[in-house]
């Protein structure tokens, strides 16, 4: 009966210290099972072990392709960086650890992305009212792409909404978009545009990595009403002075610009103001002048003829009446008279 119990208690103690040192030596990796990198950044995946004084380690992936990273092993933590991140990285990566006879082995599974930047909204030309125009919201450098959404808001409201999943998956970044045609209205000006990007990177995760950009609405409308007020009058005489006062609706407000229609029919230009003040007006000033009122989006214009006339007049005799008129002072004022003679037959 004692051999009996020596035996069993031999038995035990080499199971127990075979137990101990299986407990001893182990390995873990980091991140666990699976990880996300993004293109462009960097990564690390860091073996180590416990219970192993000087353990050797070795790196390589499921389908033996190259590491693309570098390798750093000091005492009990080996550790593979990537940098960059780029498509050669996707892979499941395996680190092996040797504890004299005793190894072990750790997988992790890279998947990667791009995912950037915020996306862009473009537009077809100026947002006039009235007139149709094409919105378009892109995302640029985008992988996997068949994991990509794009939704388009005016306000609150969804205007559109688009999916990739049909797109061939393809090792490249690739820039997608979704196009709207809308027609600007006075009540979507300072409204808001929102661009929203989502990137469904892992399959098994419901809540995607996201994007948006936000613009504010500019909307124009072309200059029309455009009108010219003269003081004192279109008729002037040589030496007086004139103000032309010109107005234009329009957002956003019209410039003004004023000009002179010569001979033969160029437009001079004379002035980028509102207002045109001529003084000493000679009788070459005479002509049609003109006024347009212009921005982003269109220009519309109106017209005025001054008259300069000669002050100075020559007598004329109708039916024995002599009406004589003097100019007194050119540059001041008329002085008329009549002098009326009456001869007897």
């Amino acid at each position: 009966m004692p051999v009996k119990m020596v035996a069993i208690f031999g038995a035990s103690t080499v199971l127990w210290i075979l137990f101990a040192v299986s407990q001893a030596f182990k390995i873990e990796i980091s991140p666990e099972y699976k990880t996300l990198a993004q293109i462009g950044d960097s990564m690390l995946l860091t073996c180590s072990t416990t219970g192993c004084e000087s353990p050797s380690f070795s790196w390589r992936t499921q389908i033996d392709s190259p590491l693309n990273g570098k390798v750093k092993t000091e005492g009990a933590k080996s550790v593979l960086t990537m940098d960059p991140v780029s498509f050669e990285n996707e892979h499941s990566y395996l680190c092996t650890a040797t504890c004299n006879s005793g190894k072990l082995e750790r997988g992790i599974q890279v998947d990667i992305y791009s995912f950037p930047k915020d996306p862009e909204i473009q537009f077809s030309g100026p947002l006039e009212v009235g007139k149709p125009v094409m919105v378009k919201c892109l995302a640029p450098d985008v992988y996997p792409i068949d994991r990509l959404e794009i939704e388009l808001f005016k306000g609150d409201r969804l205007m559109k909404k688009q999916d990739f999943v049909d797109e061939m998956a393809k090792k490249s970044l690739e820039t997608k978009s979704l196009e709207v045609i809308f027609t600007p209205v006075i009540e979507d000006i300072e409204k808001a545009l929102v661009c929203r990007a989502k990137l469904y990177i892992d399959q098994t995760d419901s809540i995607p990595k996201e994007r948006e950009t936000v613009r504010e609405l500019q909307v124009y409308t072309s200059p029309k009403n455009t009108e010219i007020s003269v003081h004192p009058s279109t008729r002037l005489h040589e030496g007086a002075a004139v103000t032309m006062t010109c107005a234009s609706e329009g957002l956003p407000a019209p410039e003004i610009f004023w000009s002179k229609k010569l001979d033969n029919g160029v437009l001079q230009l004379l002035s980028g103001n509102a207002t045109l003040t001529l003084i000493a007006m000679r009788m070459e000033d005479s002509g049609i002048y003109v006024c347009e009122g212009v921005n982003l989006v269109g220009r519309d214009k109106t017209e005025v003829e001054l008259i300069v006339q000669d002050g100075r007049m020559k007598s004329q005799i109708t039916n024995g009446h002599q009406l004589t008129i003097h100019l007194m002072s050119a540059k001041s004022f008329y002085f008329l008279y009549c002098l009326c003679l009456y001869h007897a037959l």
